[in-house]
């Protein structure tokens, strides 16, 4: 599985090798060490998100405040941390189990990122984390992180902390886990031209091409061979309006795609089998 899932980051997703560590491989797509890892030590059967903070003394905080708001916590040991190439980092389990590490200080790279294929990457800038209750992870998400609500979609949340429409999306799912890892890409013409190549070499496109109502984001959303994970493209969001108010769309395909394309996700959009 570790190989197949490599060779797909490489060869397809266009991300760039840079770790062979025991059971597991490292791959960039930005100026950071790296973006994405895959382990395949059996530690953990979930995916992992990581969210950077600033300080320690912000991470001491975090450690007493998250279990009182119902969040499993634990401090990461700091050999494990240097060999995650952060400084600092905080284990933690969500309402629904999803785990969640927050570091400080991971590391960046000296040396320009340079992709294995021609994909228009410029970096990982969002991910969509399925939960079971998403308003009540959304909460601990405000209240500890100081992130805000921008829309919903239905049941569906979106949070930022910059200028850009989201950076993690809620969504609620009946799985043990779910995770798509967005990276953005440099034009509408990057996620068209990723989309013959998909479906050149057979690779599932299980969302779009399409484009977000609530970011304005053109997306492309397709397969990986990690169970419950998938990967996907899209350009910038919309700025967001100086003081604008969250927006609630309704439960609909309209509202999840404005030119109409079909998803096989029930998570976003998709119909039950």
């Amino acid at each position: 599985m570790l190989d197949e899932a490599a060779r797909h980051a490489v060869e397809i997703v266009g991300l760039e090798r840079v770790d062979q560590v025991p059971n597991g491989e490292r791959f960039r797509s930005d100026a950071r060490y790296y973006s994405l890892e895959f382990d395949a030590s059996g530690q953990t059967t979930r995916p992992v998100v990581g969210i950077s903070l600033r300080t320690v003394e912000q991470l001491d905080a975090l450690s007493e405040q998250l279990p009182k708001l119902g969040w499993r916590a634990e401090t990461i040991p700091y050999e494990l941390c240097r060999a995650r190439r952060y400084h600092a980092g905080l284990s933690c389990r969500d309402l629904s189990g999803n785990c969640i590490e927050l570091v400080v200080r991971p590391e960046d790279s000296g040396r320009r990122y340079f992709p294995s294929r021609d994909a228009g990457i410029l970096g990982l800038n969002q991910v969509i984390l399925g939960c079971l209750d998403p308003a009540s992870d959304a909460e601990v998400w405000v209240e500890a992180f100081g992130a805000r609500i921008t829309d919903r979609v239905g049941d569906a949340v979106y949070l930022s902390w910059d200028g850009q429409h989201h950076r993690v999306m809620l969504v609620p799912t009946k799985r043990d886990s779910f995770l798509v890892g967005g990276y953005e890409v440099e034009s509408i013409d990057a996620v068209m031209q990723s989309s013959y190549f998909l479906l050149e070499r057979q690779v599932a496109i299980v969302r779009g091409p399409g484009k977000d109502p609530a970011s304005g984001e053109i997306f492309l959303t397709f397969s990986s061979p990690v169970p419950g994970f998938y990967f996907s493209y899209s350009t910038g969001s919309v700025p967001l309006p100086q003081g604008s108010r969250p927006r609630q769309f309704a439960d609909l395909p309209s509202s999840r795609c404005s030119w109409g394309s079909t998803s096989e996700l029930v998570e976003l959009g998709g119909s039950a089998l």
